[in-house]
């Protein structure tokens, strides 16, 4: 259960733009704000059934999205990638010059400036 809510967020957070309008509101209040089905209907003036419905063919979407583009399991190898260069980087600085330190400097700020952000 956990796992799932797990991988909606982060699939929500990928390509909930790709999502409709409504199906958009009705997975936030559900996922990220915790509403029950009974409040997002309240909140919506509509059933629970619709509420319900909404939030599966959201899911379904979601997972569509992912099966196709794998922009979420992408992410995932690149981070594991960006700890591997890292651990290799670190290995390089211990048995190099101070020259060579610089060089690597450099190289380490280029290559993960987008995750000091």
């Amino acid at each position: 259960m956990i796992s799932d809510i797990f991988e909606i967020n982060m699939l929500l957070d990928f390509y909930k733009p790709l999502l409709s309008e409504k199906q958009q509101k009705v997975m936030s209040m559900y996922y990220v704000y915790d509403f029950s089905l009974s409040e997002i209907a309240d909140e919506l003036n509509i059933t629970k059934q619709a509420v319900s419905d909404n939030i599966k063919r959201a899911e379904q979407n979601l997972r569509f999205f992912e099966k196709n583009l794998k922009l979420v399991s992408k992410h995932g190898e690149n981070k594991e990638d960006n700890k591997k260069l890292r651990r290799l980087i670190e290995k390089l600085k211990l048995n190099s010059k101070d020259m060579d330190l610089e060089t690597l400097e450099e190289i380490t700020t280029i290559i993960f400036k987008s995750e000091e952000v």
